[in-house]
């Protein structure tokens, strides 16, 4: 118990005996003196036995209730202090009514010889300091909870920026996964690609040089060939240099898929079409960086595989996956459909945050890759996700 509501009860107690004191008879002083003295030591008695609050404070009702029953005067204040310190140890509704019925059944013995418009101004001041007392308990106990509920806010509030540090640290870590695996990809296509071509050149060159004697006619038409390879390397070599190029500054639809279905087209010469199916929802940078390299993969392979002319691209939101189909019209592989290099990194991909990756060959073919949304994210307009970012 706070010491400044120990001596509130302690005066509770006081000034009411020493009002008292003066309707007491010089031969019941001691007694009385006894009683005060009793009076005042009983309420340290809460604090030294707190697990026994209920039956002291219990015992204290009935005590002061005799006592101010036996002597009279204003001593039936003292069953206030009972009061007060019943309602503070904040019980149930259940038990503070049956304080206050309890309480104002004593008070109302103890105000004997009291005129009656006494008694009941007493017993109006018992119910409303008890509903006063209670209603401030209650204050007390919602401001309790509006504090915990702050704390648990707050620590809410410290682990959703721990987890956005290292989100933002996840996605640096992805888009340099992402820069070395481009890289990669640019080597292999010089290396695979342009680097064969240019031996072709070389040796179709020294062929030509052979020729110029003996077969002018030959020699020529091989010497236009050289120039077809020239300027068919000449067009990869700018391809290559463009996606080598840094992007501008401020240029935040590096994984868009639009943009790739645009440089797509563009770079392989077909019909790319793009289509966004249900409520687009913002997404992370790593499911951002895995569709659009599945997507990049699937393109690339239906052309170079399949012989496509034509690929539709699309994004389907559902309530808890997104999926990206891409279908294309070349031609279906024969037999079962086993997973080469580009489709076992599709799977290493998306196997990395639980998706999975599933392809028909029923009308043209198509390969689809599904992956759940984290966090359930809630309807946000189109511009925050994926496409339109």
């Amino acid at each position: 118990m706070f010491v400044p509501f120990y001596w509130f009860r302690g005066l509770l107690i006081a000034v009411p005996a020493v009002i008292s004191v003066f309707s007491i008879s010089s031969a019941s002083y001691a007694i009385y003196t006894i009683g005060v003295l009793v009076s005042l030591s009983a309420i340290k008695l809460v604090t030294l036995f707190p697990k026994y609050v209920v039956l002291i404070l219990f015992m204290e009702l009935l005590g002061f209730g005799w006592f101010a029953y036996h002597f009279g005067g204003v001593l039936f204040l003292l069953l206030f202090s009972t009061l007060i310190a019943a309602l503070s140890t904040k019980p149930s509704a259940g038990l503070a009514a049956i304080w206050l019925m309890a309480g104002g059944i004593c008070l109302w013995i103890a105000m004997r010889g009291l005129a009656p418009s006494m008694m009941a101004a007493m017993l109006l001041l018992w119910l409303t300091i008890g509903a006063v007392l209670q209603a401030t308990q209650q204050v007390e106990g919602k401001r309790s909870q509006v504090e915990a509920l702050y704390a648990a806010l707050a620590h809410s509030h410290e682990e959703l920026e721990a987890a956005r540090r290292r989100m933002q640290s996840y996605a640096s870590q992805i888009e340099q996964y992402a820069q070395t695996e481009e890289r990669n990809r640019i080597a292999r296509d010089i290396h695979d690609d342009l680097g064969h071509r240019l031996i072709r050149v070389k040796m179709m060159s020294e062929a030509a040089l052979h020729l110029f004697q003996a077969d002018p006619a030959r020699a020529q038409a091989t010497v236009g060939q050289i120039r077809d390879q020239l300027q068919d390397s000449m067009e990869r070599m700018r391809q290559t240099v463009r996606r080598l190029a840094v992007p501008s500054e401020g240029d935040s639809r590096q994984y868009a898929l639009d943009r790739l279905v645009k440089d797509s087209g563009e770079a392989l010469g077909i019909a790319v079409a793009f289509e966004v199916q249900g409520n687009p929802l913002p997404l992370y940078p790593s499911m951002e960086f895995i569709l659009f390299k599945n997507a990049q993969e699937a393109i690339t392979n239906a052309v170079r595989h399949g012989g496509a002319t034509r690929v539709k691209v699309t994004l389907l939101f559902q309530p808890r996956t997104v999926a990206l189909t891409i279908a294309n019209n070349g031609a279906v592989p024969e037999g079962a459909i086993t997973a080469g290099l580009g489709m076992r990194g599709m799977r290493e991909r998306i196997s990395l945050i639980g998706g999975k990756l599933s392809w028909r060959a029923d009308d043209g073919f198509s390969v689809t890759t599904e992956l759940p949304l984290l966090g359930g994210a809630s309807g946000a307009d189109e511009k925050h996700g994926f496409v339109k970012r």
